[in-house]
């Protein structure tokens, strides 16, 4: 019986989607050459891995232990990997990193290019998405490691955090906004504005839907959901400065546009939550000399981020 890592990690992208044609997509690989290696895997074990169905395909009993015990093997493969190049000192491959939109406009750039200077042969990836994603990709081996919100994972045994960013957020909008002439916004004027942003965590939507949004908000009566959802803060930026919408940020995130004039805070007595971005990683799982470089960069921009932020905040914080 003879079996290969490629072999096993076809039939985990083969699990993973539940379609031929998705899993040769994801691999790169194509879908004939990916139905050969599949069949090659059942021929070595002696036994059939996959229930073809007209809606898909899915694992077998036989399957479901392949599959179980091939993660394992796979992933002691990637552990053996990074723990040969922690001994010879090599600081090279590649590094994935799935970011939140705060840390992914503020942070993770400066700390990539840092990196850089430092390890130029790094092939490095960048994920931004919203923070629901993470644990997901950080089990699947799908990143390395997470700059995001760790505030939904804190308590899970499966990951460990490190808090980075505690910053408060702000409301923002255009400095043509109708309420940019307020000395003092009530919780009521939120009311008739959209808000934009990607999704919150369940402790700023509590916060959200129970104050600022007011109680009609979309998700008041369960997960908070913006108006306008957007991916990136990139996307939030142009909306803000082209229409009537707010938006929650850090300082930091609208730096650029609160020194241009073109984006102001909103003067608010609502005690505004605070970030809790950090660095988010598989417990037990050991750094590779490329993600431990990175998170360096990381720990060292945090001092320059808040020094930024103080002097924005002595500069424009409202009041």
């Amino acid at each position: 019986m003879r079996m290969s890592f490629r072999q096993l990690s076809h039939a985990m992208a083969l699990a993973k989607h539940g379609n031929f044609r998705l899993a040769a997509a994801e691999l790169h690989i194509s879908q004939p050459a990916l139905t050969r290696s599949v069949r090659a895997l059942e021929e070595a074990l002696g036994v059939r891995l996959f229930d073809r169905l007209s809606t898909g395909v899915e694992p077998t009993p036989a399957g479901e232990i392949v599959l179980e015990r091939g993660r394992r093997v796979l992933e002691e493969s990637d552990d053996l990997k990074r723990a040969l190049a922690d001994l010879l000192g090599m600081v090279r491959g590649s590094l994935v990193i799935s970011t939140g939109p705060f840390p992914g406009d503020a942070l993770v750039p400066d700390a990539v290019a840092a990196l850089m200077q430092r390890a130029p042969d790094i092939h490095c990836l960048i994920r931004e998405v919203d923070w629901t994603s993470v644990p997901r990709q950080l089990l699947d081996r799908e990143s390395d490691l997470a700059v995001a919100d760790i505030s939904e994972v804190e308590g899970d045994e499966r990951f460990a955090t490190e808090l980075l960013i505690t910053d408060p957020f702000y409301f923002v909008c255009r400095s043509q906004h109708p309420l940019a002439g307020k000395r003092r916004v009530e919780q009521s004027d939120f009311g008739a504005y959209p808000l934009v942003g990607n999704r919150v965590p369940a402790r700023v939507g509590r916060f959200l839907a129970a104050g600022a949004a007011g109680p009609g908000a979309p998700g008041a009566a369960g997960p908070f959901r913006v108006k306008i959802d957007v991916a990136t803060f990139a996307a939030a930026r142009r909306i803000l400065l082209g229409s009537d919408a707010i938006t929650m940020a850090p300082l930091a995130q609208v730096a650029a546009e609160l020194r241009a004039g073109s984006l102001i805070l909103l003067p608010t007595e609502l005690e505004m939550p605070r970030m809790r971005s950090g660095l988010i990683f598989l417990r037990g799982r050991s750094f590779s000399p490329a993600a431990a470089l990175f998170a360096e960069q990381l720990r060292r921009l945090k001092g320059d981020l808040d020094r930024q932020t103080a002097d924005l905040s002595a500069r424009y914080q409202p009041g």
